[in-house]
């Protein structure tokens, strides 16, 4: 293959973006946009020994599996990579993903389970993040390019929640009103970087966060005219932050917040419990599917009353207080400080009388339980995605609990890990479960049991 040059392709696999997968003369050959069953012409962008990348020119022959992309701007925008992929074929190339990385670690497993999918997969996310930037004397909102940070604008975006969606866009018309300019990443000018807002499901209840670049504008009186416009109009924004982030990073929230309006948290519901949700917390974006996630995690791990229950790298502790019912004790651990507040909120309000939540890291504090004799019938891990480290995995095995229930939103590395334990646990289940939708992204749920020989 040469660079610049035109092939012609079938396309017979799916990669782990969605994009087409093809072979030319013994080098695998990638093609975003393209779907399996075509036929196209594509252009050479980079070539290999091994592997080569192509834009997509032409097709020659569609897929069954193609649909008119729902998305204006579906084509160029960073991120949905499938509107054009019907979403049933989308569950099945999801749970192909998470095979293929599973025999890739060469992971026995006693079953996969198909997809869990949306019954209305569009306007799920009850969060936004939109950048906010000046380009060129324009102020503009938008999100990133694909793999660039060139912003796309957008009237809507399918996969948002069409509440905070259009807030977003009126909460920027207000600010520029306002005189207030986009960020400029080139030179590090301007005052907004972006707008967050978060929004419960089940509560409506909505939190605003403006990202400004400047500590000045902390104390900025324009923001009081700012909460009386943007409050007068949605009687259901409940808080509303700034946040200063001066620093030349691609980490949306700074260190510092401060309240101008409202309460310090929202709340949402995952089943029959209510969650504290701050400016900073972690919670599944998709409270839909969270709600099924923690499901298939309770159904899999076949809990008992008797049992004690690790939950590690837990958060705000929506895992361990769902399953806090099911079992006789559950210690959380996360490193932290403020997610831990959090959590122990989080049991006050439900009043769940079997659950503790420690700060600290995962290493240091299973070393405290050993100490004090605690040891777990369970663990349940949903660590970031790059997955346990070797000491945690060390620690586990030590620990050597009947069940091990792994949340995982990195197929790969919790693939990874489940081989690094396999030497003591089998794997009996691997549930996929679509929490974005459109995307490449899965979240899944692993569940492990002690060998008998142990």
């Amino acid at each position: 293959m040469k660079k610049n040059e035109i092939y012609n392709l079938d396309i017979i696999d799916c990669g782990s973006n969605f994009e087409g997968i093809s072979k030319y003369e013994g080098i695998v050959t990638f093609i975003p946009g393209a779907i399996i069953g075509e036929n196209v012409n594509a252009k050479v962008i980079k070539v290999t020994s091994s592997y080569a990348i192509l834009k997509l020119e032409k097709i020659l022959k569609e897929s069954k599996y193609r649909v008119k992309t729902f998305c204006d701007v579906g084509n160029v925008c960073g991120g949905c990579q499938a509107t054009n992929i019907e979403y049933d074929f989308q569950l099945i190339q999801k749970k192909n993903m998470v095979k293929v990385s599973l025999d890739k670690q060469k992971v026995e497993y006693e079953k996969i389970n198909n997809t869990f999918g949306m019954g209305m997969p569009y306007y799920y996310r009850n969060k936004v993040q939109y950048p906010v930037r000046e380009i060129n004397g324009k102020n503009i909102i938008g999100f990133y390019r694909k793999n660039s940070h060139d912003i796309v604008e957008n009237k809507c975006c399918y996969i948002q929640n069409r509440v905070i969606d259009i807030l977003a866009k009126n909460i920027f018309d207000e600010l520029i009103k306002l005189k207030f300019n986009g960020y400029n990443e080139k030179n590090g000018s301007g005052d907004i970087r972006h707008i967050v807002i978060r929004r419960g499901y089940h509560t409506e209840e909505i939190m605003i966060i403006v990202v400004v670049n400047n500590k000045k504008l902390l104390d900025d009186l324009r923001f009081n005219q700012f909460v009386i416009n943007i409050v007068k109009n949605n009687t259901n924004i409940s808080s509303i932050f700034l946040n200063l982030n001066d620093m030349n990073t691609n980490v949306i929230l700074g260190d510092k917040l401060k309240k101008i309006y409202g309460k310090d948290y929202i709340s949402d519901f995952i089943g029959d419990y209510e969650f504290y949700i701050s400016p900073k917390s972690f919670f599944q974006v998709n409270t839909i599917q969270a709600e099924v996630l923690y499901n298939v995690l309770k159904t899999e791990l076949c809990l008992d009353k008797t049992d004690i229950l690790f939950d590690l790298y837990s958060g705000v502790g929506t895992i361990g207080i769902f399953l806090s019912q099911y079992v006789n004790k559950v210690y959380g651990i996360e490193i932290e400080q403020s997610a831990v507040e959090m959590a122990n909120l989080n049991i006050k309000k439900n009043n769940v009388k079997n659950a503790e939540y420690i700060a600290g890291s995962v290493e240091d504090k299973i070393e405290e339980f050993k100490k004090r004799n605690i040891n777990p019938d369970v663990i349940v891990v949903d660590p970031p995605r790059k997955g346990l480290d070797d000491k945690s995995i060390k620690y586990i095995i030590d620990f050597a609990p009947k069940k091990i229930g792994y949340v995982s939103c990195n197929y790969s590395t919790m693939s990874r890990d489940l081989k690094k334990l396999s030497d003591i646990y089998s794997v009996k289940s691997i549930t996929p479960v679509d929490m974005f939708p459109h995307t490449s992204h899965v979240e899944c749920v692993a569940v492990m049991t002690l060998k008998n020989n142990i």
